[in-house]
């Protein structure tokens, strides 16, 4: 949850008077779509959650008309973060006991994910500022890229989700 609360605090300080009286509300309204995720154990909410909270600093970035933010791969691995451990908070409540050192190598595994999402944002960030370009062929691409990342994401989420075969 702190995740969340950080990830809705910067376009909150940083935006004017009035964008703020919004802006609390509907970071409000995704930290109690994220805490009620948890305690109800409805994974729907989860995602309504980071959306709203992504939405909040694409919305601030909308308004101040900034060309680039630097802050973004922090808030893109601050997104994934808030995400992944409110799913872990969901599967460590279904009381399944694990071998012994799971929870270590899953702190591991979604740490070296986080650390890839900076990563990839700060790429694309850097490659955007480079090549600067206009068009409908180029917003194009971007559309489509962004629809395949949100695929590969789908994709991986019910692959991890499926319960496996065997012993």
């Amino acid at each position: 949850m702190a995740c969340l609360l950080t990830v809705l605090m910067l376009p909150v300080a940083r935006g004017d008077d009035q964008f703020q009286e919004a802006a609390v509300r509907v970071g409000v309204v995704a930290f109690l779509a994220l805490v009620a995720g948890i305690v109800l154990a409805w994974a729907p909410l989860i995602p309504v959650a980071a959306g709203l909270a992504g939405g909040l600093y694409a919305v601030e970035l909308a308004i101040a008309e900034a060309p680039l933010d630097v802050a973004a791969p922090v808030v893109a691995a601050g997104l994934f973060l808030c995400a992944e451990l409110a799913y872990w908070s969901l599967d460590e409540s279904a009381r399944w006991r694990g071998d012994a050192g799971d929870s270590l190598r899953r702190a591991a595994f979604v740490s070296l994910l986080a650390v890839a999402a900076f990563l990839v944002a700060a790429f694309l960030l850097a490659l955007v500022d480079a090549v600067r370009a206009r068009g409908l062929a180029l917003d194009l691409l971007g559309a489509i890229a962004a629809a395949a990342a949100i695929a590969t994401v789908v994709v991986v989420a019910r692959t991890q989700r499926q319960p496996s075969s065997g012993s």
